[in-house]
């Protein structure tokens, strides 16, 4: 398919039938408007999937059978479908497939799979993807593939936590901006009139309390930038799996070329063994000609070669997406998310402080809690003062007591010198 600009959801519509109601989407490709429901995108999705085994096919949103008619539900299915075509759109091995030109002809009013069969798989890749079929795959490729196939599944549980962590984050940020805005705009006025009777009775209307109206919006903005950073992770999870995917076809290709190499070997021992008249009485009775048994081993090894000359092909040209085109886009636009991942995070939690820090610098300005403070330091002193006091009275008291115990001792030591000397006389 010839278009220079990627096609582009312009509308959702809702259709009601007798069956049920459903949702559609109007695709805009070049000048044409295609209306697709999407259960077309799976049926779509799974031929990609089973047609190109071993390339990358991004994934479609799952589906939802409760609540998928909803506006903010099908907010989020569009971008993850528009997302989905954009990625079809950069990949010219699927966007020039008659998969693709089937699914986006607007004169079917329902898509249905197409059985293409017209050519071998080797044949649909290496005409697919020229860049690609001829290639050699170097030994700093083999690497760059095994290492991103290790980082991808080392990322998977990575992205997984970041999806909770957001999550957590806004939900634990609004609880907590809900629970400030009932204390500081309902309890502390009522702490206030009630409690501190010292205190000025019109200080909570020279305060201009949080506007609550003003927080919700707030709030409602900060979920939906939150809900576009889930997306993005969504679709970041979802192009792991689809990677996983790729990973998985070509090691059952590697298999499959390791199982076959094994039975070329038999074959090649049983032609040798053949050709020298070693064969066993069964096998001379099963084949009969000797001939016509050496040309059925040689016809064996041939489509066994051939077949695994097909499969490296396969793999090559698969490995050879992967190296040129999936990973240099994998670290460009993956970068860029979790660069707007942490920009989030970090704008959350400076917004969260402004929000509310010229309210407490006027709270802990005000008249009331400099006379609250003031009252304190006062009661403080006061106390200071008098445990000094106690202190000072303890001691004196002690000094006393110290006083007259050495007083008694003396009067006690003299009594006894003057019956020590009557007894001596």
């Amino acid at each position: 398919m010839q278009q220079q600009s990627s096609p582009k959801i312009i509308d959702i519509a809702i259709n009601t039938e007798m069956l049920g109601r459903y949702a559609y989407y109007k695709i805009q490709v070049d000048q044409n408007i295609i209306s697709r429901r999407f259960n077309d995108f799976v049926h779509f999705y799974d031929a990609l999937l089973t047609n190109y085994p071993g390339l990358f096919v991004p994934r479609i949103p799952e589906k939802q059978v409760m609540g998928n008619l909803e506006e903010d539900f099908l907010r989020v299915r569009r971008r993850m479908l528009q997302y989905f075509l954009n990625s079809i759109f950069k990949r010219k091995i699927l966007w020039n497939s008659p998969e693709t030109k089937q699914f986006f002809n607007e004169q079917n009013q329902t898509w249905l799979p197409l059985n293409n069969v017209s050519l071998s798989l080797q044949e649909k890749y290496k005409q697919n993807a020229p860049d690609c079929s001829n290639i050699e795959i170097t030994l700093d490729m083999k690497y760059e593939y095994y290492d991103f196939q290790s980082f991808v599944v080392k990322v998977k549980p990575m992205i997984e936590n970041f999806k909770k962590m957001c999550n957590n984050y806004v939900t634990a940020k609004t609880n907590f901006n809900t629970e400030k805005l009932i204390f500081v705009n309902y309890v502390l006025p009522e702490f206030e009139k009630n409690l501190l009777y010292k205190s000025d009775k019109k200080f909570f209307e020279k305060i201009k309390p949080l506007d609550l109206m003003k927080n919700q919006k707030y709030d409602k903005i900060r979920k939906f930038q939150s809900d576009q950073i889930l997306i993005d992770l969504y679709i970041m999870e979802s192009d792991i799996e689809s990677y996983l995917i790729s990973f998985e076809q070509i090691r059952k290709w590697e298999k499959k070329i390791i199982q076959q190499e094994d039975k070329i070997r038999q074959f090649q021992l049983d032609l040798q063994q053949t050709i020298n008249n070693q064969r066993n009485p069964v096998e001379k009775l099963f084949f009969r000609s000797k001939d016509k048994e050496i040309s059925k081993l040689q016809n064996q090894i041939y489509q066994y070669s051939k077949s695994i000359e097909e499969l490296k092909d396969l793999i090559n040209i698969t490995i050879g997406q992967i190296c040129l085109i999936e990973i240099p886009d994998f670290i460009k636009e993956k970068q860029y998310n979790f660069f707007k991942l942490i920009k989030f995070v970090g704008q959350q939690e400076i917004e969260q402080i402004s929000i509310t820090a010229d309210y407490w610098h006027s709270i802990l300005d005000s008249r009331l809690i400099s006379q609250i403070e003031q009252q304190l330091i006062k009661d403080s002193v006061i106390i200071i003062e008098q445990k000094l006091e106690d202190q000072s009275q303890q001691l004196n008291e002690e000094e006393k007591s110290q006083n007259q115990e050495n007083k008694d001792k003396k009067s006690n030591m003299i009594l006894q010198q003057q019956k020590q000397q009557s007894e001596q006389n």
